[in-house]
């Protein structure tokens, strides 16, 4: 089983699978990685971006089943078929994941391979600390990580580094202290144009990769402008990822869901906002806080060009002095002390406590503890640690808890009404063609802006029906 960080990262896994190609990797690990794959013990793999590490993925998979592969796709965009019992190699994300672990359904003949392990996540996490519970080979893979930490984590027989760097495709890199409106001006267009260049835009949030497509695209109609994030469908973007591409010039704005899930095709230009949105944990809860990109992040945006293409450029928007040369891959920052609520629900479905799962971060103790304690003190969590009838109920919705209690304790009459309330988010997100927030934007008030959207969606989303 391959678990990927997003659905855009499922498929660019996907497409890995139908290509056989000779990758950087391939000609110079490639016996050693089929090695690696036989021996039946776990490893890594810290490959720099271009050498051929998503693609490996397929002559692992052939070296440990030894049987033509069949291979699908399990995530939010694609639900499980009858065909899934006849598959033998499964993509899936990490939600689907920890899904499957609670269901004991991945067993200890299975073998995980993580793609891009660095990009953590709280699922993630406990993906990673239920495999080496159930007792799972792991095969990790990543551009840009110290790997001693997850050598150790995950008993690794060893680690296979590759680093391919052509000096005649280093790309140009500039820091510049400019804001993304004011960077993207005419003039930048019109070099996009001239010299037929395919630029990928990294930004920190939704919002601004629609805002920025948006006043691309506007006065530009020589040249192909989208974008894509966590909300959007992956289809709006296939057409870069296959052979052949997007005719250039072209501009395509992303958050960090495609940093590292993405092989755009003809990219030579990248734009990077040194600015992300992270959860700090405070007094065991996240707390969202905007901070400059770390190392990892800035190698991984900056790699798709850098030392991979001829006349690549890359440009840091940044309010500090960036010495990108010196830049080095750090040890992970995890996310998951912050969700102690999951955790209390994931280990009580198991039947075990937080303390017994080898996590890879250590929990916030006291944080863990009230939260089980609510989870006790609603009942859903009994006097053993295990979850109710009532809890398994709510743990089985994949919604919010607070949701998932309310269509519990509904009266069926309530239950379908409930159920879109529940989903209103992702079903406006999925069905609003229009990103135009013209006439919902209250100046001043986020909490009056968010009430119209909610508004908004409840008009156009929010009935039973078919979509």
């Amino acid at each position: 089983m391959v678990i990927a960080p997003t659905r855009a990262a499922c498929e660019t896994i996907e497409i890995a699978f139908t290509v056989n190609i000779e990758t950087y990797l391939e000609k110079t690990h490639g016996e050693k990685l089929r090695e690696l794959a036989r021996s039946g013990r776990g490893f890594g793999i810290v490959a720099g971006t271009g050498t051929g590490k998503t693609l490996a993925v397929r002559p692992i998979a052939e070296e440990i089943l030894g049987v033509p592969l069949k291979v699908g796709v399990v995530n939010r965009e694609r639900e499980a078929t009858p065909e899934l019992p006849d598959l033998n190699v499964v993509v899936v994300t990490t939600g689907i994941a920890r899904r499957w672990f609670q269901d004991s359904d991945i067993l200890p003949r299975d073998t995980l391979v993580i793609d891009e392990i660095h990009q953590t996540s709280a699922e993630l996490e406990l993906c990673l600390a239920l495999g080496k519970r159930v007792g799972c080979r792991f095969i990790w893979l990543s551009a840009t990580v110290d790997p001693r930490f997850y050598s150790n984590y995950l008993n690794s027989a060893d680690v296979l580094q590759v680093y391919s760097f052509d000096p005649k495709k280093a790309a140009l890199v500039k820091v510049i202290n400019k804001e993304p409106a004011d960077f993207f001006d005419s003039g930048f267009v019109r070099q996009i144009v001239k010299e037929k260049r395919g630029v990928g835009v990294f930004l920190p949030t939704r919002a601004g990769v629609e805002k920025a497509a948006e006043e691309l695209s506007i006065g530009s109609p020589n040249m192909t402008v989208a974008y894509y994030h966590g909300g959007e469908p992956v289809r709006t973007i296939r057409p870069f990822l296959e052979e052949g591409g997007v005719e250039k010039p072209y501009v395509l704005t992303m958050t960090a869901a495609g940093q590292s899930a993405l092989n755009v095709r003809g990219l030579d230009t990248v734009v990077i906002e040194d600015s992300r949105f992270a959860n700090v944990i405070e007094r065991g809860r996240n707390v969202l806080t905007r901070l400059h990109l770390g190392s990892n992040e800035m190698l991984q945006m900056a790699g798709r060009v850098h030392g991979r293409v001829e006349g690549g450029r890359v440009f840091i928007l940044s309010d500090r002095d960036i010495n990108f040369s010196q830049l080095k891959p750090t040890a992970p920052e995890f996310q998951l002390a912050g969700d102690s609520e999951r955790v209390a629900l994931t280990c009580a479905d198991l039947g075990v406590r937080a303390d017994d799962l080898e996590l890879p971060v250590p929990l916030d103790v006291v944080s863990y503890r009230n939260a089980f304690k609510e989870l006790q003190k609603r009942g859903i969590i009994n006097e053993v640690g295990r979850l109710t009838k009532y809890g398994k109920a709510i743990e089985a919705l994949p919604m919010d808890r607070s949701w998932a209690e309310l269509i519990v304790n509904a009266e069926p009459v309530l239950i379908p009404y409930l159920a879109v309330m529940s989903s209103i988010e992702s079903l406006h997100r999925m069905t609003r063609e229009e990103r135009n927030l013209n006439g919902l934007i209250v100046s001043g008030s986020d909490h009056l802006t968010s009430y119209n959207l909610y508004a908004e969606a409840f008009e156009t989303a929010g009935y039973i029906g078919v979509i």
